[in-house]
């Protein structure tokens, strides 16, 4: 039998580490962070052993996150960018729920690295900033409005995606249109602070991490 050379070994390697990040980003969605390493192998066609040799779970879960943030990044970025700063904002917002609101490891994922919700909050903070000083959004907004409201649309999907798999894009329009800066009547209550809104999101998905796993 030929043998094989190691330029081809290494492209088997590679090839090996794909199947296993693509499998386990389909396995985190579907099921949770609660997932097991053999479930993922055995979506990846891949051995227990060869799953070991490139990844722990850790480093799966690091990886996977990385990618989720460089896609939100590059479409915040266009955002940011586009002529029309409420269009681009409007877009950010369906774009990531659409791609993101039926993913069950979201929750669990901010859970594990507190610096990953300041970087998500951040983002958040710089696309609210431009639409509200553009005059398009209205003043007394914050960016914990922003992202609360986000995750009560993102939840609606998981409630309503048998028998209304769109009400979440309805759900977004009354939210976006709420935002809109005509609307004069002063919002009621008081925005909850950063610290408040870290410390909440912390307990809730660490929640959701903790029935995943069980």
């Amino acid at each position: 039998m030929r043998e094989e050379s190691p330029k081809c070994l290494r492209s088997d390697a590679q090839q090996n580490r794909c199947r296993i990040l693509d499998a386990a980003a389909e396995a985190f969605a579907e099921q949770g962070i609660g997932v097991s390493l053999i479930e993922i192998a055995r979506r990846a066609g891949v051995g227990n052993a060869t799953l070991h040799r490139n990844f722990t779970k850790e480093q799966l879960v690091d990886e996977l996150f990385a990618e989720w943030f460089g896609r939100r990044r590059e479409t915040a970025e266009r955002a940011l960018t586009d002529a029309d700063p409420w269009h681009g904002f409007a877009t950010f917002c369906e774009q990531m729920l659409a791609d993101d609101g039926r993913n069950r490891s979201m929750g669990a994922l901010f859970a594990i690295r507190p610096q990953w919700r300041e970087c998500f909050t951040a983002l958040m903070a710089k696309l609210l900033a431009r639409v509200q000083q553009s005059g398009d959004a209205r003043c007394d907004l914050t960016t914990e409005d922003l992202v609360l409201g986000l995750i009560s649309i993102a939840a609606t999907m998981s409630i309503t995606a048998d028998v209304a798999p769109q009400q979440w894009r309805r759900q977004l329009a009354i939210m976006l249109h709420g935002m809109r800066a005509t609307n004069a009547d002063r919002l009621p209550g008081f925005a909850v602070t950063a610290d408040q809104l870290q410390s909440e999101l912390c307990q809730w998905s660490a929640q959701l991490m903790r029935a995943q796993q069980a």
